[in-house]
């Protein structure tokens, strides 16, 4: 299942509101007002973190704060300090600025002045202060990089869709300087007048000018311009990392003052012991995040691992359990580094065994407090490198929305220009043919090309115009006109077709006749359209096939991909020298022009 910003945000979220419920169940037994103030700041905190461009942040912030206040109001004796890491988080996104980590530090400041005045002990003062850091901090971290994923995959598309635009601005470009180019020459070189040696030198140069304009066409330049780089790369790798960095560190101190400060701890219950080696603990946690921040995972990370687990359960052999709080880091690793199967189940387990490490009496509190650990340390690590694998991949996507671009211009080239230059050809070369026996069917076929090189340069001229769908009562003209010049008769019988399925047929029809042009020497052709059963059929059959036609050439198959878009099909089949080729297109489809 792909990772995203909602399945990670969404969980962190609750599984902080039930830390804030459960601690205050079991210290102080909460009222109703004061668990209903809890999970409505954790439901206004899902609107403000969830990435989206409209979010109506600047009123969710004032009735968050209120309704996390409220209960100091009403149920004082019930209230913890401590719990505003909702608020702090919302400060730092809905703010903004430095005045933001000015409000923020205020929460921490103002929530160790309430647990002051409510005369709490020294080790909830403390807990006051850092608690809002700590968690205000861990949940800025998760929403400010799900907004940044959401931005960096938006600006993403952003980008492969411009770059898609001007390969094709320059393709088109490219294109229609060729053929107008190569028709101008043509029709210059039609209009030299002399004797047969001279004539027949300029249609041959005609010629060779349309054939190497069709060459051409089909191997359209490539681009050389590097992906530019985005001001947003410098910044994901200035913020990602020190958030993950400070998250952890907050948490550091957070933990050596509940052991240091905890008042209900024996001082010869071994907690020395575990206070030395609380720095091997963290020093592993920080070298397997940095292993894998560098791209990998440490050859020997299954020992270290080992080693990580050694430092916080040995100290139980002497019944010391206060090292079991910083199990969930060591359980976000393991998420990290394991593969799901095994990797969610063993995090219960360890979390649940944080539960019960004060049994007979179990608290759902230190089960919700690990659970949320692991998934903050889990969770920020994939999101920074989720994000710069999309940095990463950017080239990647904008080279495949190029290709996929040129594809598309390759198409619409063929469909728009390549018969008119196989006309020339084709007329070109019968001219030359003709040029001994028959003078004047000769300058016949001369004046061809000229039409037919008009004829290219006003389909070149179309490519500026933003709209080139084909008209299918022209296409049809011009297929008769075409056919005929070559000495084919040209069967019609076309059926009224629904306006939207005309385009799509005249792109058929415009391949079909150009096909019919490149290999055969038609004397009979049937040009059938009908429309029945919601579906628009055209039907193109010639005579005077050669003897080897490729029925999957380029063409052909581009009309194959262009029916299979709108849920049409292609069908050919040949029978001695009779070619017959049916296309079939839904007429409740979205337009199939040549521009697409």
């Amino acid at each position: 299942m792909a990772l995203s910003p909602a399945r990670l945000l969404v969980p962190f979220v609750i599984l902080s509101c039930l830390v804030r419920v459960t601690f205050h169940l079991e210290e102080t037994g909460a009222g109703p007002l004061t668990l209903a103030s809890l999970v409505g700041v954790a439901a206004l905190q899902l609107p403000i973190s969830l990435p989206g461009r409209r979010r109506p942040w600047a009123a969710l912030l004032p009735a968050q704060a209120v309704l996390n206040y409220l209960p100091l109001l009403a149920e004082a004796d019930s209230w913890r300090a401590g719990g505003s890491g909702f608020v702090a988080c919302s400060v730092l996104l809905v703010v903004g600025g430095p005045v933001a980590w000015a409000v923020f530090g205020l929460v921490a400041v103002v929530e160790g002045a309430i647990a002051v005045t409510l005369g709490l002990p020294a080790v909830y003062v403390y807990y006051a202060i850092v608690a809002p850091l700590n968690a205000g901090l861990m949940l800025y971290g998760f929403s400010h990089l799900a907004r940044l994923l959401d931005q960096v995959e938006r600006e993403r598309s952003e980008l492969a869709a411009k770059a898609a635009e001007v390969e094709r601005l320059r393709l088109w470009g490219h294109v229609h300087g060729l053929v107008m180019s190569s028709v101008s020459a043509v029709e210059r070189l039609a209009r030299l007048r002399g004797d047969t040696a001279a004539t027949r030198n300029a249609i041959s140069q005609a010629v060779a000018v349309a054939r190497g304009a069709l060459q051409q066409l089909r191997s359209l330049p490539r681009t050389e311009e590097p992906v530019p780089p985005r001001d947003d790369d410098r910044r994901i790798l200035r913020l990602a990392t020190p958030i993950l960095v400070i998250a952890h560190s907050l948490f550091i101190g957070q933990s050596v003052f509940n052991f240091v400060a905890d008042e209900l701890a024996d001082a010869g219950s071994g907690q020395a012991g575990y206070l030395a080696l609380l720095p091997v603990t963290f020093a592993l946690q920080f070298w397997h995040l940095a292993a894998l921040h560098a791209g990998g995972r440490p050859r020997r990370w299954r020992w270290t691992l080992a080693a990580q687990a050694l430092t916080i359960y040995a100290p139980l052999v002497h019944g010391e359990s206060s090292g079991i709080m910083v199990s969930g880091y060591f359980v976000g690793v393991i998420l990290l580094y394991v593969r799901a199967a095994v990797s969610w189940p063993l995090c219960l387990l360890v979390c649940g065994v944080a539960a019960v490490e004060g049994w007979p009496v179990v608290s759902p509190y230190q089960f919700c407090s690990a659970l949320a650990t692991a998934l903050a340390v889990y969770g920020l690590t994939r999101l920074v490198a989720l994000v710069n694998e999309l940095r990463r991949t950017r080239a990647e996507l904008v080279e495949v929305a190029i290709l996929r671009e040129r594809l598309r211009v390759g198409r619409d080239v063929h469909d728009l220009l390549g018969r008119g230059l196989t006309t020339v050809v084709l007329h070109g070369e019968l001219a030359l043919r003709l040029l001994d026996a028959e003078p004047e069917r000769a300058a016949e076929q001369v004046g061809r090309v000229s039409e037919a090189a008009r004829a290219a340069r006003a389909d070149a001229a179309r490519l500026s115009t933003p709209d080139r769908r084909l008209s299918l009562a022209d296409e049809i003209d011009s297929a008769r006109a075409v056919l005929e010049s070559v000495g084919a008769t040209v069967r019609i019988e076309a059926a009224p077709v629904p306006e939207r399925a005309g385009p799509v047929l005249a792109v058929v029809l415009r391949e079909a006749v150009t096909n019919v042009l490149r290999h055969s020497a038609p004397r009979e052709c049937l040009i059938a359209i009908v429309a029945e059963d919601g579906h628009a059929r055209l039907r193109v059959t010639n005579d005077g096939v050669g003897p080897v036609l490729d029925q999957g050439g380029s063409g052909l198959r581009g009309l194959r991909a262009r029916l299979a878009d709108v849920g049409g099909e292609l069908t050919t089949s040949r029978t001695g020298d009779r070619f017959d080729l049916l296309a079939r297109a839904p007429v409740d489809h979205e337009d199939l022009t040549a521009t697409r």
